[in-house]
């Protein structure tokens, strides 16, 4: 089977490696952001008192989104290092569930999708 990657043209290749390649560095700052913030909080409250006060719950909330944000984040650098590496090995483009081609279409959408749009679909309807 020829790869997915032959039906994009030179140029979308490129710039879909470029896109990629931008939402990788910009992952990789949020995330070393969060890391030092994180490290700044826990410095800040080794020295607080351990009184409960009206601001915890708001301040355990509000860590409670970062963190699923950092979840989210971290999620997705490693989607967009693995559509590299699919990049670089030839097969970007390549559904990696059924091997047929995922559409130009859904790449400039998602440049780091995997799967094509009906294996996807089946992938999110499983618990």
């Amino acid at each position: 089977m020829l790869h997915a990657m032959n039906t994009l043209t030179h140029t979308q290749r490129q710039q879909l490696q470029t896109s990629l390649e931008q939402r990788q560095t910009q992952l990789q700052q949020e995330l070393a952001a969060v890391q030092q913030e994180q490290e700044q909080h826990a410095e800040d409250t080794e020295d607080m008192p351990r009184e409960p006060d009206a601001n915890q719950s708001r301040d355990t909330s509000d860590r409670e989104v970062r963190h699923a944000e950092l979840l989210r984040d971290q999620q997705e650098l490693q989607a967009v290092k693995a559509a590299l590496q699919r990049m670089e090995d030839g097969s970007y483009g390549e559904c990696v569930s059924c091997g047929k081609n995922v559409a130009p279409e859904r790449l400039q959408v998602s440049p780091a999708a995997a799967r094509c749009i009906q294996c996807q679909t089946k992938a999110e309807a499983q618990p």
